[in-house]
């Protein structure tokens, strides 16, 4: 099978999310291509079997035609059997117009009329148009309960929807870290984009308040939407900037908590490599992060979304309350979000396309 996967940038969770799916798709012999920005591309797909395609994106209404047809000739070039675009406006250059022969998958990674940092009209516009652009595809894959909820309650065709919970390869990198001396300071990380959605702001706006001894350690960049983070001088807050996969687990590793005081997500991964690198995560109650945190067990959700909630719990966290709800948070990884059963889940959905 010849599969294209299209994606607006590579960073962060669809970067993840893609490769996973890529790496299993070659290893079972198929051929894979990712056309993407290289403008966005943070790192690289560097991926042995893998073949990347660049194109110039745009979401200047003027242009949208322009790439559509850009990324159609490509996907001509390319002949695939599938195509899996992945977000809004690949979804949408991709769906746009018409490809006669390859089998249109579409995973939104959060429904834009989802997003908070737009009006109502603009929502619905959102809405409007996924509705109409789903009938230009075979399936959508939804990544939590709460997108499919969203898809059937803005009516999208829900013959056409699947849900298929993310998951990552799972691994023993935490036995070598459990008999370490742990230190008398909380170390929380942030990994991620510094930007409103993913509630860069509610960090910086809880640091003035945490008690001594807890330190952020801030791992990611603005990529749209960033948030300033030159208003808050602290020695307790870390900058690192944006970190490849391998430092990344391994700084996942080194933390205590993990933070993710997101306003909207399709099903975010930062919560499921924490809980594989069996840390507390604490958790906003928005979207579908409640779906990954059982409140006082492997983490925390939050009550309210501001900084002053999220330094009250960061505050009460204790060492040996750190390690329990560690512990249960690698158990829920391992029964609940491994990569096994979402590989599977997606390469059947490829299959029935």
């Amino acid at each position: 099978m010849r599969i294209v996967h299209v994606v607006e940038t590579w960073v962060g969770g669809i970067a993840t999310y893609v490769g996973a799916l890529a790496r299993e798709q070659i290893a079972l012999g198929n051929e894979v291509l990712l056309i993407c920005d290289p403008d966005k591309m943070v790192g690289t797909a560097g991926m042995e079997g893998l073949t990347l395609i660049g194109y110039r994106s745009s979401r200047h209404p003027a242009r949208i035609i322009r790439v559509a047809r850009e990324i159609r000739a490509l996907l001509q070039a390319a002949a695939p059997d599938v195509v899996h675009c992945h977000s809004t406006f690949p979804g949408l250059y991709v769906r746009l117009l018409r490809h006669r022969r390859a089998k249109i998958l579409y995973t939104p990674h959060a429904w834009a009329f989802l997003k908070r940092d737009v009006g109502i009209a603009t929502r619905f516009g959102y809405a409007l148009t996924e509705r109409v652009l789903a009938r230009r595809c075979d399936r959508i894959v939804c990544m939590s309960l709460d997108e499919l909820r969203a898809a059937r309650k803005y009516r999208m065709p829900m013959s056409k929807v699947d849900l298929v919970y993310t998951g990552i390869a799972g691994d023993d990198a935490r036995i070598a870290v459990d008999g370490s001396p742990r230190s008398a300071t909380i170390r929380v990380g942030y990994f991620g984009r510094l930007d409103y959605q993913k509630g860069f702001d509610i960090v910086l706006d809880a640091v003035p308040t945490l008690k001594p001894g807890i330190e952020i350690n801030v791992y990611g960049t603005a990529v749209r939407g960033g948030v300033e983070t030159g208003r808050i001088s602290d020695e307790r807050i870390v900058y690192h900037g944006w970190v490849d996969a391998a430092t990344t687990k391994a700084a996942m590793q080194a933390m205590d908590v993990v933070i993710v005081p997101s306003r909207w997500e399709g099903l975010a991964l930062v919560p499921i490599e924490a809980m594989r690198a069996g840390k507390v995560v604490v958790v906003s109650g928005e979207s579908s992060l409640p779906e990954q945190v059982i409140h006082g067990y492997n983490g925390i959700i939050l009550t309210e979304l501001t900084g002053q909630c999220l330094a009250d719990n960061l505050n009460r966290l204790t060492d040996d309350t750190c390690r329990r709800m560690g512990d249960n948070a690698r158990h829920v990884f391992d029964h609940t979000f491994r990569q096994e059963h979402f590989l599977k889940s997606l390469m059947r959905i490829y299959e029935q396309a």
